[in-house]
């Protein structure tokens, strides 16, 4: 059983996405949403734009998307409703086009983005539609960073940026529209920010909120921000669903008659499977890490070797079908902007690209040209454990609703086909979504945040969806422990200062009582470096690869762990960058280069550390103390 090849159950006569008309005849459509111009990766650690339009100009590119026929229709409904829950897939335009409807109808608008390089993305992209460098008409603000003035319309920013706002103006009175954007992606923040701003609209009938999200649930989403009593059955509801997705076409599901024993092996198998016995189409693989993907790709390469040169003595496979090169392609967050561009072209004549993606090809990205996918059932997923107090990424099934996404990556031109790495019975079983990240991550420095705006009875607080008992307990006990709060849960001076810092509670907590232990630089180092990731380059040659650990290991790594060694990384980058500081950039970028380290993630958390230094030192006004005897550290630094 595990060492034969996949085989798939035929599906039934009711496809994935049955579209019928009176009859019971299926039809062919042609989807609005083929036309889409801008493709924007969400991921975490990517901020990839992909504009298929670019050589038109401006304004021809604005209304090529999607969301453009909408855009009276969009304006009415919030002139009818206080919150309009707005549904559309990525690239439709809603991110830059809908907060621009609303400036232009005379209301200041802020938009809401789960990361800072979106947000800063965002801001340029609209300031250049508008012929304008951001800062004026439309601005940023995000952790470390910003630029806007007390008259930009359009201001888009992080979460916990506007979070911070809240502090100085708790009704938000600065702003007439508030844009919630990737909700879709229900992060801790985002959790906090609706029930926060759920609150608000109901003191604020006059705040006109707009809910933008890629795949969320639209019913949960328009319930949770009706405000209108249960009982008042009369009253007409004060949010509304508008849906810009466009039909898909039908697709084939297709799964496994048995469980399979490696799904990275089966993935492989049934793209060379469908390569040689499916019409031509391009093809969607979904994996679970950059290792697998990686693994995969070095196998189906040297299959794409073998092939073209087979190709050379064969017009056909031996199943019928033509047949055709093979173009493998990754697809990953940490991937440079250029070699993801290539999963975007055309391929050439008669070359079938096979994608093989993470699930940031699930809503972060749409792929034109997709046919089949192939769904491996699985995709990693952080997990906080609170009875051990340790957060980890751990391997586990999908959601339906994950499994629906990723089949219907596949009918955006035509019909499609989506293969199952597991069995039927399996899929039933299913969860219909996973749970939030409020729901399994570490809640002690979103209790904070809330205890610092005035909410102390955070047990009774509107979240979407309500956190375990276990975790909101956990956090408590964390601020109890920093001193954060007092024994009968008020906040403590302490705690204020903590949550002042756009850091987590422990991180803050170890800045404030640095200047005790006479070690503000090295914490103010240390901090910062925590706070990015991916400070090693991974170069792709398997040589390069172990020069690089060489590197690590004879420069940087100590025995007593990796908080030394980044320090150690920061104090070498630093004596660089101060020794000429004319020409900082091009020693820095050498001795990164030398080193095998990420120039682009040292000069974040250089920015970092300015701006914590500011707040510690300026603001704080925290001091070294003082100790008597000689001074053994310089001795060994």
């Amino acid at each position: 059983m595990f060492g034969q090849k996949p085989k798939f159950i035929r599906p039934g006569d009711d496809t994935l996405y049955p579209i019928r008309n009176k009859d019971g005849v299926v039809e062919t459509l042609l989807n609005p949403s083929v036309d889409v111009a801008l493709t924007v990766d969400s991921d975490s650690k990517s901020n990839f734009v992909y504009n298929r339009y670019h050589h038109l100009p401006m304004n021809t590119q604005r209304q090529k998307l999607p969301v453009f026929q909408y855009r009276n229709h969009i304006l009415y409904l919030l002139e009818k409703y206080q919150s309009l829950i707005l549904i559309g897939e990525t690239g439709c335009g809603k991110s830059t086009q809908v907060p621009q409807y609303l400036y232009e109808i005379g209301h200041r608008v802020c938009v809401t983005q789960p990361r800072v390089a979106a947000a800063v993305t965002l801001a340029a992209r609209v300031a250049t539609e508008r012929g304008e460098e951001p800062g004026h008409t439309v601005g940023y603000a995000a952790s470390m960073t910003s630029a806007r003035t007390t008259d930009t319309g359009i201001v888009f920013m992080t979460e916990g940026v506007l979070l911070r706002e809240m502090f100085a103006s708790p009704l938000l009175m600065q702003y007439t529209c508030i844009v919630l954007d990737e909700v879709h992606e229900r992060t801790q923040m985002t959790d906090v920010l609706m029930g926060l701003l759920k609150k608000i609209a109901k003191k604020r009938k006059n705040l006109k909120l707009v809910i933008s999200s890629a795949t969320m649930d639209a019913e949960f989403l328009r319930d949770f921000f009706n405000l209108t009593n249960k009982k008042e059955v009369d009253r007409k509801s004060t949010s509304v669903i508008m849906s810009m997705q466009g039909r898909t076409h039908p697709i084939d599901v297709f799964y496994v008659e048995e469980p399979v024993a490696d799904y990275v092996k089966a993935t492989v198998d049934t793209v060379i499977k469908i390569h040689e016995n499916e019409p031509f189409g391009d093809i969607l693989a979904f994996l679970t890490s950059q290792e697998e993907i990686l693994s995969a790709l070095e196998v189906l390469q040297q299959y794409a070797e073998e092939n073209d040169e087979a190709n050379k003595h064969r017009r056909h496979f031996a199943s019928g079908i033509r047949a055709a090169s093979v173009s493998v392609l990754p697809l990953y967050g940490t991937m440079p902007h250029h070699r993801q561009l290539k999963v975007f072209q055309m391929a050439d004549s008669n070359v079938r690209k096979v994608i093989l993606a993470t699930n940031i090809a699930e809503t972060s990205v749409t792929i034109p040209g997709i046919v089949y996918v192939i769904d491996c059932g699985f995709h990693k997923l952080p997990y906080f454990d609170p009875a051990v107090g340790v957060q980890s990424v751990c391997i586990t099934a999908i959601s339906k609703n994950n499994a629906r996404q990723r089949a219907g990556r596949a009918g955006r031109t035509s019909r499609g086909k989506c293969y199952r790495l597991y069995t039927e019975s399996e899929y039933d079983k299913l969860p219909s979504s996973i749970p939030p990240e409020m729901c399994r991550s570490n809640l002690a420095s979103m209790l904070l945040q809330l205890k610092a705006l005035g909410i102390h009875n955070v047990l009774r607080f509107t979240f979407p969806t309500p956190p375990p008992a276990k975790s909101l307990i956990s956090g408590l006990e964390t601020l109890f422990a920093l001193r954060a709060l007092a024994g009968d849960g008020a906040m403590t001076s302490h705690g204020a200062r903590l949550a002042e810092l756009p850091l987590d509670p422990m991180f803050a907590n170890m800045l404030c009582n640095s200047g005790e232990y006479g070690c503000i630089e090295e914490m103010l180092s240390i901090v910062s470096m925590l706070q990015v990731d991916g400070v090693f380059l991974s170069p792709a040659s398997g040589k390069g690869n172990i020069n690089a650990k060489i590197s690590r290991r004879n420069n940087f790594e100590v025995a007593e762990g990796d908080i030394i060694m980044y320090l150690n990384i920061f104090d070498a980058y630093l004596n660089v960058r101060t020794k000429d500081t004319s020409k900082y950039k091009k020693s820095c970028k050498a001795w990164c280069q030398k080193m095998y380290i990420n120039y682009r993630v040292m000069e974040k958390a250089y920015e970092i550390r300015q701006s914590l230094e500011k707040l510690i030192k300026d603001k704080f006004k925290i001091e070294e103390k003082v100790f008597e005897g000689p001074d053994l550290g310089s001795v060994f630094r």
